[in-house]
């Protein structure tokens, strides 16, 4: 990995332990930080495959390999380094877009609105600036290329959106959130019943 990468996932690993440690021990702060910790899993693995950002549509022999993959995934055997790179990032983006809704839910964002006398969902979007003020493009845009996954059959076969560069960014951009917003989340979150 070049050095300036895993210095930035080493920093984005020891404020998470420091999360871990400070924060309170509560079902809420636990499993959200779990998750979180799952995206930075996933980024390190895809990083450490040599993970490529792919702007084009995938080669035409793509689709043959996935078939090979199958055969090789239901014997436990090792898959090509370039398809597991993407699974591990995808499974990273897939974390970040998730810590997206859940890290506001966190903080208490209103989870619905009344506009002129009619109750609604608020949207991610609207829970994450009720709760963060400061801007946070690069998570937004994992949030939006996961729901590209999520909700069309195509997903991201044309390229993708996200690079590792905006992953990184993201997951600074939550990081830092969670960071600023400390205090509030443990008073937000008492210690459980096990943990006293």
């Amino acid at each position: 990995m070049p050095k300036e990468i895993t210095e930035l996932l080493d920093e984005y690993g020891r404020s998470l332990h420091n999360l871990f440690v400070e924060l309170p021990d509560h079902p809420a702060i636990t499993d959200t930080l779990d998750y979180v910790l799952g995206a930075l899993y996933g980024i390190v693995q895809a990083h450490k495959l040599g993970f490529k950002d792919r702007l084009t549509q995938y080669v035409p022999v793509y689709r043959p390999h996935l078939a090979n993959y199958a055969l090789e995934v239901s014997k436990g055997r090792p898959l090509d380094p370039v398809w597991n790179a993407g699974f591990h990032f995808n499974s990273g983006i897939q974390r970040l877009a998730a810590a997206f809704d859940r890290v506001p839910q966190l903080l208490g964002a209103r989870m619905k609105k009344t506009i002129r006398g009619k109750t609604r969902s608020t949207t991610a979007r609207e829970r994450m600036v009720e709760v963060n003020p400061n801007p946070c493009r690069h998570w937004e845009t994992v949030y939006d290329e996961v729901n590209v996954f999520k909700h069309y059959p195509e997903g991201r076969a044309a390229g993708r959106t996200v690079s590792m560069n905006d992953a990184l960014l993201a997951f600074g951009e939550m990081t830092q959130l969670i960071l600023d917003k400390k205090g509030e989340i443990a008073k937000r979150y008492p210690l459980s019943l096990k943990s006293r």
